[in-house]
């Protein structure tokens, strides 16, 4: 891997303050965080690499100068992920979303996200120094939300430099993530995200997402897909089902891990991700991740919130693994 004797990871997209009612609680109290799904993969990302220490996970997004944006360095930080490409956007605001569950502990999602900070990526003339020196890091994580949040010149830059990376021989991972509301249209994003699976060394997606833009009929179809667009490789997500592989080497399948329970699905493919990447990092091959970033899944959906206390995955996290 090219860079420093340690990798360094870039994680990028927009973090968020995170609402959400957890059951017990008073009726109307709502418990707040912080989340966003490329903080969420960062964040269990350094959680699954543990003691290995080996490579160090940094952030970038742009949060707002309200009194929420404020706080969000101070926790990402705790999470041992560094914040120094975590920009405060003078005069901007900080995005903000609410979690409702079914009794299944599936969830969904209201916004409030117009305004946020992190829309602004990649908009100006100076974050040309930043793409500059994104391009030397180790790895770049992104998703369709990245993606569909940004402008359109600034999509135009994260993907290319998504291209740049992947041909130097860095690791760019993709999630395509897919939120109808975020876009124009379904053309325009299964347009947009293709191009970026075609720029991935890792292609992470879920099934339901690239059935809802490719009509997919399996996850077979799939990952062919992904692979014949120009990913490198590609693990497709289906829930707590099998993860199926594909890279030069041909297909297989991952089974899933059993969760000692399920009360919130919020950021089970998020978790996923970033064991998944932890585990790639520290040498593993494919097959290793896929089985890492189900243990962290299974963890998480046992717990409320997208970003679960750290008691409550530690069994998942690679390094402790026996």
């Amino acid at each position: 891997m090219a860079g420093a004797s340690k990798p360094r990871i870039a994680f990028l997209g927009e973090c968020m303050v995170e609402l959400y009612h957890r059951p017990g609680d008073e009726v109307g109290v709502m418990r707040r965080t912080v989340g966003g799904d490329t903080l969420n993969a960062a964040v269990y990302c350094r959680r699954a690499l543990g003691e290995t220490d080996a490579a160090d996970v940094h952030y970038v997004t742009r949060v707002g100068d309200d009194a929420f944006g404020l706080e969000i360095p101070a926790f990402i930080q705790d999470e041992g992920v560094e914040t120094e490409h975590v920009e405060i956007a003078k005069g901007e605001t900080t995005g903000l979303y609410a979690i409702s569950r079914d009794d299944k502990g599936e969830r969904s999602f209201s916004y409030w996200r117009s305004a946020s900070a992190a829309r602004r990526l990649f908009a100006e003339a100076r974050d040309e120094a930043l793409e500059a020196e994104l391009e030397t890091f180790d790895g770049l994580v992104y998703s369709g939300i990245s993606l569909a949040i940004l402008s359109p010149e600034g999509r135009e830059r994260l993907l290319a430099l998504a291209g740049r990376m992947k041909v130097a021989g860095r690791i760019v991972a993709f999630d395509g993530n897919y939120r109808p509301r975020l876009w124009a249209s379904r053309e325009e994003a299964a347009e947009t995200i293709a191009r970026a699976h075609a720029h991935a060394s890792l292609s992470l997606p879920g099934l339901d997402d690239e059935q809802v833009l490719y009509c997919d009929p399996d996850a077979t179809s799939a990952v062919r897909r992904l692979l014949a667009l120009g990913a490198t490789s590609a693990i497709v997500k289906s829930g707590g089902e099998p993860a199926l592989l594909g890279d030069a080497t041909g297909l297989r399948e991952v089974a899933g891990v059993k969760a000692p329970r399920i009360v919130d699905t919020t950021s089970a493919g998020d978790s996923f991700n970033g064991a998944a990447l932890a585990a790639l990092v520290s040498g593993a091959n494919l097959e290793e991740a896929a089985r890492a970033g189900h243990r962290m899944a299974s963890a998480v959906i046992g717990e409320y919130g997208a970003i679960v206390p750290r008691e409550a995955t530690w069994w998942a996290e690679g390094p402790r693994q026996n």
